[in-house]
């Protein structure tokens, strides 16, 4: 059997402890992996907000993680896409909240899904919501 390629998509805004501790885990369950950063317009599409770091230093960042061995940009949800381009064998996920029903199917693939459910507790919602002085359901913190 041959090397298997992970992939860790994400929006890895605001990089934390959270992020290394998902990307070191999906490193050491796979042989070679691929980080695909979201653009600025998928993760205003996918959570209501655009990133406060730009997509260009965000794979600056990720793609200098040691876990990582490359980072590209991703412009669409569909894994099936990046499977398409990328043919990776395993993508790895750290979802909180449900991701979006579709965005994880990758039946006839041969891809499979592997869900981090104990990942480190930093958020990147709790991070931007201090920085703008709100909580995290957008109300404003005195």
């Amino acid at each position: 059997m041959g090397a298997v390629t992970g992939f860790a998509p994400g929006v890895f805004d605001l990089f934390h402890v959270g992020h290394l501790d998902a990307l070191g885990r999906a490193a050491a369950a796979c042989d070679r992996l691929v980080a695909g950063v979201c653009t600025d317009e998928l993760a205003a599409a996918l959570f209501g907000a655009p990133p406060v770091v730009p997509l260009i230093e965000r794979l600056e960042i990720v793609g200098a993680c040691r876990h990582v061995a490359a980072a590209v940009p991703l412009d669409t949800a569909d894994l099936r896409a990046a499977h398409a381009g990328l043919g990776f064998g395993v993508v790895f996920t750290g979802w909180r909240d449900a991701p979006p029903p579709a965005a994880l199917d990758l039946t006839g693939t041969g891809a499979r899904v592997h869900a981090f459910t104990d990942l480190a507790r930093t958020r990147s919602a709790v991070l931007r919501a201090a920085l703008i002085g709100t909580d995290t359901a957008g109300s404003s913190v005195a």
